[in-house]
This record gives C-alpha cells, sequence and structure tokens, in this order.
C-alpha cells in the first residue's frame, strides 16, 4: 500500500474564514463574482444595499460599500472547472469594459482583476493541496525586500503558527498555515511597502486569551476584545518591535456565532475523494 505524507500540523489559527474587499458598488461585484467567477450571494446575511457576502465553499468574500483600495498581492481561489469560468468571464467582459477588469491564462490558472484592481489567481481544483471545489487556497502578500524572515518570526513567535520559508520565482518568502490547506504567503517584491489599506482577512483561532494578551503587551490591538473577536494591523519583529508590514486581522474565537455557519452555495462542496 503506498504511504501518505503525513497530515500537517495546525497552530493557533485553525481556519482562514473570508477576505473583506469594499467596493464602490454591488451591481459590477454581482457581474464579477457572481456571474463571472460562478460564486454564490450569501441567501441569509447581508443581503441589503450596504454589504454583500459572497460564499466561497466553506468561506467567503465579504465586500461592503467603500472606496477600494487594492492590496498589494493577491487572492488564489479554486474553482471545479476552470474553463467554465473562463467562459463565465468572457460573458461578463463587455459589462465590464471601462473599469480594471481583466483576465488571462497563466501557467494553467487564471489571473483576474477585479473591476477596481484587486488581484485574484483562479486555480482549478486539484492542482493545490485540498479536498474543495471552492475555496480560497490563500492569500498572497507583497512586501518589502528584507522583511518575509521577521514576519514569519511574528507569526510562529506571535501568533503560534508554522511556517515555512521559500522562493517565489527567485523572490525570498515565507509560507504560514492559517488553516486546513489554507496559506497565507508573504512575499518580498521589489518596491512593495506599507501602504493604507481597508481590506482585512478573518480567521478564527485557539488559545485566543493567550495571544489576545500577547499582542495587547506589545501594543498592537486596534479594536478591542468583546468576548468573541479583536483585530490588529501592525506585524512586527518580535524581538526589534519594528514595524515590518501592515495588513487588518480580523481574529475571532472558536465560540464565535459564525464559526463553521453552514453556508448556501450553487456548487455542492463534497470532499473530493483520493
Amino acid at each position: 500500500m503506498e504511504r501518505r505524507s503525513p497530515s500537517p500540523e495546525l497552530g493557533s489559527i485553525v481556519f482562514f474564514e473570508h477576505v473583506n474587499l469594499r467596493v464602490p458598488e454591488h451591481r459590477l461585484a454581482t457581474l464579477y463574482f457572481i456571474e463571472g467567477l460562478g460564486l454564490t450571494r450569501d441567501p441569509y446575511r447581508m443581503v441589503g444595499t450596504r454589504n454583500m457576502w459572497v460564499n466561497v465553499g466553506n468561506q467567503q468574500f465579504h465586500l461592503p460599500i467603500g472606496d477600494a483600495t487594492p492590496l498589494q498581492g493577491e487572492v488564489g481561489l479554486v474553482v471545479p472547472d476552470l474553463q467554465e469560468v473562463e467562459s463565465q468571464l468572457d460573458h461578463v467582459a463587455p459589462a465590464l469594459k471601462g473599469t480594471s477588469f481583466s483576465f488571462e491564462q497563466v501557467e494553467g490558472t487564471l489571473l483576474t482583476t477585479t473591476p477596481w484592481g484587486h488581484q485574484i489567481r483562479i486555480h482549478p481544483q486539484g492542482k493545490l493541496p485540498g479536498r474543495l471545489p471552492q475555496a480560497l487556497a490563500y492569500v498572497q502578500f507583497w512586501v518589502p525586500p528584507g522583511t518575509s524572515a521577521g514576519i514569519g518570526a511574528f507569526y510562529r513567535d506571535v501568533l503560534q503558527c508554522p511556517i515555512e520559508s521559500e522562493l517565489i520565482e527567485g523572490d525570498p518568502a515565507v509560507r504560514v498555515t492559517v488553516g486546513p490547506y489554507q496559506l497565507f504567503r508573504f512575499r518580498e517584491m521589489k518596491g512593495a511597502g506599507i501602504v493604507p489599506n481597508n481590506n482585512h482577512v478573518a480567521v478564527y483561532l485557539t488559545r485566543y486569551r493567550s495571544i489576545y494578551g500577547t499582542l495587547t503587551r506589545m501594543g498592537l490591538i486596534m479594536e478591542e476584545d468583546d468576548h468573541d473577536q479583536f483585530r490588529f494591523r501592525s506585524m512586527v519583529d518580535p524581538d526589534t518591535g519594528t514595524l515590518l508590514y501592515s495588513f487588518e486581522h480580523e481574529m475571532r474565537s472558536l465560540h464565535h456565532p459564525d464559526y463553521r455557519r453552514p453556508l448556501a452555495n450553487r456548487v455542492p462542496v463534497p470532499y473530493r475523494v483520493d
């Protein structure tokens, strides 16, 4: 019998739930995320005009109305049929003319740009580790040269996450495990910097009180604990306190009412059996 490699360990962060991207309006968001990518607007939550939650298997995009500030990096999306998504994007392209929307085939993926400049790279199911036909597999952040090792140390020592150094097309990077087959990647890119943005990621974690206490002592809390979640933004060198990168994190306990809330999807989400 063929032996499988052992299951990778998780750290304190056990589930990466959503990416929050502010957008100016929802008509174009519907064209891109729902008609183009084939995702599903959540029928139960945020169904008004101020926010829009889009289901991606067991995860979500959150799209509140606001000024768009594209993140420096890309979001990795897994879909069951890459050719079908390409056809759908081609169909909506005329309605998105005059925006930042684009898409192209790149080494077996579709590299897409939302109407407001956010980059989303689409992977076919089975090409990345994981067993779900629709999923957010990773967020890749472009960070200043010389910072990836320190950012990795912050996630390892402060947030208690497994990390691994790697090269991405020759660029130093660090890979952080933030759930089963879910990653944050921090890739050093020439010209990348710490820039203001209004986006965030949301994760669920164990050791909630311990990590909250550590971040409090370090002076990094931006939104106080309300018993179920808190927020921080700054990632610092754990030894020197030097600011390395900035991106808002919504940190939720496993007691949060949205933890593993069942989501409606037009694409069924059974596990792939290897």
